[in-house]
């Protein structure tokens, strides 16, 4: 299932505003979605690229500061999530935190790749590693128990600094932003993103996260 251009195009140019508890599905519809994707059923991609792609626009926008890359990224997100729907488990992570973590990854490899052809190759020295590493920990376990304590630290924010947490973290907006894209002050802003960032800090380390 390949998107069309006219999927991509359709969202809109400015930075979407990131709905509340984004990272929760308690209706289970992105799950359902999902679910109907792995059954090969085109319309439930179509609704759920109406549901995320202007999130995940906007967050690759400001990772890539390129709208054609961002949209090319958004574009892989959603032809992979259709070809591993199947594989997609719940109880790994919330569906949108899954999309997130795809699209982000897509992001990075732009980014690692805009690098790479700035260096100079004739002064990169080979690096042999003669030893494989040990693997300590399975990945999946390893992001599953990872999500939980950060979903256990946000859970102790109230309403206002949660909102404020996510804006800034994961649409990157600044304090300004956030002021402006919530009516509010912007020193509440600050201080909201202040006990923020503190709760969670130390509801994590905790956990040694």
């Amino acid at each position: 299932m390949i998107l069309s251009a006219s999927m991509i195009e359709s969202g809109p140019s400015t930075i979407p505003s990131f709905p509340t508890e984004l990272g929760e599905d308690r209706t289970g519809e992105a799950v359902a979605l999902i679910e109907r994707m792995a059954k090969e059923d085109g319309s439930a991609l179509t609704e759920l690229h109406g549901m995320w792609s202007p999130i995940l626009l906007g967050a690759a926008c400001r990772m890539l500061g390129d709208r054609r890359e961002a949209e090319e990224a958004v574009q892989d997100t959603f032809v992979r999530m259709w070809h591993r729907a199947a594989d997609y488990d719940p109880k790994q992570s919330p569906p949108f935190v899954w999309a997130f973590a795809v699209m982000r990854g897509y992001c990075i490899d732009r980014l690692r790749y805009r690098h790479r052809g700035k260096r100079d190759s004739s002064r990169v020295v080979p690096i042999h590693l003669h030893a494989v590493p040990e693997q300590l920990e399975d990945a999946r376990v390893m992001a599953l128990d990872d999500w939980r304590r950060v979903r256990a630290a946000l859970n102790v924010l109230e309403k206002d600094e949660r909102r404020c947490l996510e804006l800034a973290v994961f649409l990157e907006y600044t304090h300004s932003e956030i002021s402006e894209h919530l009516g509010t002050p912007l020193g509440t802003v600050k201080n909201r993103l202040r006990r923020a960032l503190v709760k969670v800090r130390n509801q994590l380390s905790r956990h040694e996260f």
